[in-house]
């Protein structure tokens, strides 16, 4: 897949990822591409069914042509992962033989169950002291409330805490729900990640590609898939 290396950060995804090249951490870009969020963690279990897997709503999530419109090849493998509760996820790769293949991951889960990650987030984001004394009592506010539980956090609340780490990053974003961001690695490469926080669903797609390349395109067809999935996670949870 040949595109131009066009690096766009007008939204940027800062949930557990911090973005080189869009001046929202003063760091090094990683030795390898960095999911924007990683997966709750499963209580320990045999390993999963590949077939179960494969079958799961999680990846029922996006289409095999859907897929196909984004990696422009078929991706049928399935990586198996023990099911977690109240979430859905799949991760679709071209071979499991190899560490870095084309590979479309997508996690859907109530606002309430993300919510739940935040606390180490908000603690790392005061601690970069890159935030204003506002929004560090913003930060702190919204880290004492998800302490207390989550299972009382309306919708709207839940997904304000994700406008707030949007906010921390660049105080245009402020109230936004949905992020598009490119994570660029020491070789060259980018992992593109897109999340929404609404209807009740946080939902997360992310796409990677050995050789990946930056385009307009590229970001368009991330974000169209992620609103497809993020439709029918919608649907499926509630």
């Amino acid at each position: 897949m040949r595109r131009a290396r066009v690096v766009l950060c007008a939204l940027a995804v800062v949930v557990g990822v911090g973005l080189s090249g869009c001046g929202l951490f003063d760091r090094p870009p990683p030795e390898k591409p960095v999911r924007t969020l990683a997966p709750p963690t499963a209580a320990s279990s045999p390993s999963a069914d590949p077939a179960t897997v494969k079958n799961s709503e999680g990846c029922r999530l996006l289409t095999p042509k859907e897929r196909r419109s984004l990696a422009g090849e078929n991706l049928e493998t399935v990586v198996p992962v023990p099911p977690i509760k109240d979430v859905l996820l799949c991760k679709w790769v071209k071979t499991l033989s190899s560490p870095v293949t084309t590979a479309i991951r997508v996690i859907s889960q109530p606002v309430q169950t993300w919510a739940r990650t935040l606390p180490t987030i908000i603690d790392s984001r005061i601690a970069s002291k890159q935030t204003s004394d506002a929004l560090t009592d913003r930060l702190q506010t919204a880290k004492r409330q998800i302490l207390r539980g989550t299972d009382d956090i309306s919708d709207k609340r839940a997904c304000s805490y994700f406008s707030l780490l949007l906010e921390v990053s660049d105080k245009k974003k402020k109230g936004q729900v949905e992020a598009l961001a490119y994570q660029g690695t020491a070789n060259g490469d980018f992992t593109v990640g897109w999340q929404r926080c609404g209807e009740g669903v946080h939902t997360e797609l992310i796409y990677e590609e050995p050789g990946l390349q930056v385009s307009p395109a590229l970001g368009q067809s991330v974000i169209r898939l992620g609103k497809i999935a993020h439709g029918r996670a919608v649907k499926k949870l509630q």
